[in-house]
């Protein structure tokens, strides 16, 4: 009985948290390193998995499908992604990009609406 209402509590307040702060981001959704440069509109789906070292800008929005994203992502401010995608290691995503289709090359920028890889 007692964990039920810890367990409220926490949910309550990290919701209070994410109204303050502009944040809707689902719980254990992220790897340990998160790193959110400002405060602002981030939605992140609660099915989503993020791994390590992640960094979000402002207005990101992680959403439907369950993505996985894999470790070292740089998510660019506006940056929008969905579906049911992977995307490797090291990748960079620019400012408002699109991501709704897979990106195995790990190390690799991609950019765009759609997105898709420069050079």
């Amino acid at each position: 009985m007692l964990h039920k209402i810890a367990g409220t509590y926490c949910k309550s307040i990290w919701n209070i948290l994410g109204l303050m702060c502009g944040f809707s981001i689902g719980l254990n959704c992220f790897e340990k390193g998160l790193s959110i440069s400002h405060i602002g509109t981030i939605v992140v789906n609660h099915e989503a998995k993020i791994g390590e070292n992640c960094r979000l800008h402002v207005c990101v929005n992680i959403g439907t499908g369950s993505p996985q994203i894999g470790n070292n992502v740089y998510i660019g401010p506006g940056a929008k992604i969905f579906g049911k995608i992977r995307i490797a290691n090291g990748i960079k995503i620019g400012a408002n990009a699109v991501v709704n289709k897979d990106f195995y090359q790990e190390g690799k920028t991609i950019v765009g609406v759609p997105a898709k890889y420069i050079e």
